[in-house]
Formats: C-alpha cells, sequence, structure tokens
C-alpha cells in the first residue's frame, strides 16, 4: 500500500476507498449476507519493532481485526504458546525502516507483501512510512496528545497490513477504485480515527463469503480473483 503527498491530490489515493461491502435489497438462494456468512480463519505471527509503543501495537491489531472480520475472515494472532487453527499462515512484520519500491508516483510506501516459492508469504510494514502518514496529517492536529498519536500511528499500520492480507487472501496484485483494496489513499484519510473508508468493496467480499460458504481459505484452492484495469 502506497502514499502520494497532498500535494499531488492524495485524496483516497492510497488504497482510498470502502472495504466493506454491504449487501442490499433481495439476495439470491444460497447466497450469505455478511452477517450470516461463518468465518474463516487466518493464522498470523506479528513480529514488531522495538520502537513500536504498545499502544500502537493494540491498535494495529484492533483494526486489522476490525476491517476483516467484515470481511469473513477472523484473525487469529499466534504467540509462543498459542497453536494455530486450520487456515493459512501468513507472518507479518512491522519493521523500523522504509519499504522498498517506491516510486515518483506513490514515495510513500506504508507495507508491502513479499511473496515467496509455492504459497508463501510475508506482509511487511514500514513505522517510519506510517509515522510520515500520521506527521503529514497532523497539520489539522498540532496539539494531539501523545498517546492519541500512538493510536493513530497503530490504525494506519492496521490498514497497511489489512491491505496486504487482501492481497494475500485474494491472491491478487491489482486493486479495487474504492475501500481497502485501493492503491493510493489521501494521508489525512489514512489517519483518520473515524471508520468507514477501509471497508471490504463488494466484489471483494462476496468472493470471500463464496469462501466462506465452503469453509475454505487454502491460498492454494483460491480460485482467481481480479479487479478490473481502471
Amino acid at each position: 500500500m502506497k502514499l502520494m503527498p497532498p500535494v499531488r491530490s492524495l485524496s483516497g489515493l492510497i488504497g482510498a476507498a470502502s472495504i466493506v461491502l454491504g449487501l442490499a435489497g433481495s439476495r439470491p438462494v444460497g447466497h450469505l449476507l455478511a452477517a450470516e456468512a461463518p468465518q474463516l480463519v487466518l493464522n498470523l505471527r506479528l513480529t514488531t519493532s522495538d520502537a513500536l509503543p504498545p499502544a500502537s501495537r493494540r491498535a494495529l491489531i484492533t483494526e486489522a481485526e476490525s476491517i476483516w472480520t467484515r470481511g469473513h475472515v477472523r484473525l487469529k494472532w499466534l504467540r509462543e504458546s498459542t497453536e494455530a487453527e486450520p487456515g493459512p499462515f501468513l507472518p507479518v512484520l512491522v519493521v523500523a525502516h522504509p519499504v522498498p519500491r517506491a516510486t515518483e508516483y506513490s514515495p510513500w510506501t506504508v507495507a508491502e507483501l513479499v511473496r515467496f516459492e509455492g504459497s508463501k508469504a510475508t506482509a511487511i510494514a514500514s513505522t517510519i512510512g506510517a509515522r510520515r502518514i500520521v506527521d503529514e496529517s497532523r497539520w489539522e492536529i498540532l496539539l494531539e496528545p501523545s498517546a492519541l498519536q500512538d493510536r493513530r500511528l497503530g490504525v494506519v499500520l492496521g490498514r497497511a497490513v489489512s491491505h496486504e492480507i487482501g492481497h494475500y487472501l485474494l491472491q491478487t496484485n491489482t486493486h479495487a477504485r474504492q475501500g481497502l483494496m485501493r492503491a493510493l489513499i489521501d494521508a489525512r484519510e489514512f489517519a483518520d480515527l473515524r471508520p468507514g473508508a477501509f471497508r471490504l468493496d463488494d466484489a471483494a467480499e462476496a468472493h470471500l463469503a463464496a469462501l466462506a460458504e465452503r469453509g475454505t481459505l487454502s491460498t492454494e484452492a483460491v480460485t482467481s480473483f481480479s479487479y478490473p484495469a481502471p
């Protein structure tokens, strides 16, 4: 997930959009509404930099869980003594150095999904990239208490990690035009503590709801999913 500076009209450009899809009206037989669909489990092992405040770590976890609960996926955070549940496993690293691959169009990279052979992958998020977003949005909140800044940092990281989780679960490198899976997002929107803009889009939610109904999140069994070209 990448960010563009406000000067370039970042509004809604870093992964802009609404993450949760709302299904309205009548539904075809056999189709599950969001509230009715069973949840699948994604096992995660979170490793963070010592420089990440505890409050930011908690906010990261809370934000990611909130986003993905609406996507029919329960995130299970593993500890040393915790056993994984049936389902895929994704390591999540939060590091205190920039994530690579920034370009002139998206110079602030917050997170990326690094894929290895087979279905192995790791989500990596940068505290440096996230702090830059928080700082860039603070022209309106210069007197904000440090505790709230720590929470805001965690929320940004949670949204960035959730975006990479989306790439992993959907098995796609493409992006939505709105919601969680946007490619670019405005700094102020990214750091806004109000929920709503980072929701899974309708197409992705319907895809995951179908997987939930089938009872599998295996990345090897997932049917291809791709967003249309912009």
